[in-house]
């Protein structure tokens, strides 16, 4: 009896474990989710110049123009037809899509008392504002804090390139699509002065525009 029950047990736990052998695969999902963000740098540093600007100009987020720049001792307009240009640069981060925004809150380099606002207008033959071309962009250089070359971006400037405002609030802007995240590198804005031919003098005075860049990652 003990013999044949032992072999009756055996073949019971064969036949219960069979089913289980048969049962189907259960699987569970594992989601994560990343936000996407852009940074722009917390500050600037001078890179580079044009037309005799210099890194003494630039600081914190500040570029102050030397008066004869601008204008000679008699206050004449300097008509070079060359730009004046400061080029500054700092980190950023984008891990999405995005679109820079550039806008120019006076639309150039104004003598701020003479903005349009009536009274006071301008005298007649009197130049009150100089033209502005800006640029907003990434670069293919070193990423910042390292000694590696981050991917080229490309033949693309990445940005905005040649901006000329004409009015206050003027702005423009580059949509990066569906491109491939830029990642971390270096980002930079260049600002420069046309001082062109023909102009008559400048009225006394301060000059000043302010602009604005804005990154906005893609959802």
């Amino acid at each position: 009896m003990k013999s044949i029950l032992s072999l009756f047990g055996a073949a019971a736990l064969t036949a219960l474990a069979t089913p289980a052998l048969a049962a189907n695969p259960q699987s569970v999902d594992v989601i994560g989710n990343a936000q996407a963000i852009c940074t722009l740098p917390t500050s600037w540093s001078f890179v580079s110049a044009a037309g005799g600007a210099g890194g003494g100009q630039f600081s914190g987020n500040t570029w102050t123009i030397p008066a004869s720049a601008l204008a000679d001792a008699a206050g004449i307009a300097t008509n070079t037809n060359a730009e004046y240009a400061i080029r500054v640069r700092g980190e950023a981060m984008c891990n999405t899509g995005f679109e820079i925004t550039l806008r120019s809150e006076n639309g150039g380099l104004v003598n701020t008392t003479y903005t349009g606002a009536t009274p006071p207008q301008p005298p007649a033959g009197f130049t009150w504002k100089r033209r502005m071309t800006y640029n907003a962009n990434w670069q293919n250089d070193i990423t910042p804090g390292t000694s590696v070359n981050p991917p080229a971006i490309g033949a693309s400037n990445w940005g905005v390139v040649n901006f000329i405002p004409t009015a206050p609030g003027d702005s423009d802007s580059y949509d990066h699509g569906n491109k491939a995240p830029p990642g971390i590198r270096n980002f930079d804005i260049r600002m420069g002065v046309i001082r062109d031919a023909g102009q008559g003098p400048l009225l006394r005075g301060d000059y000043q525009d302010v602009i604005t860049i804005d990154l906005t990652p893609r959802p």
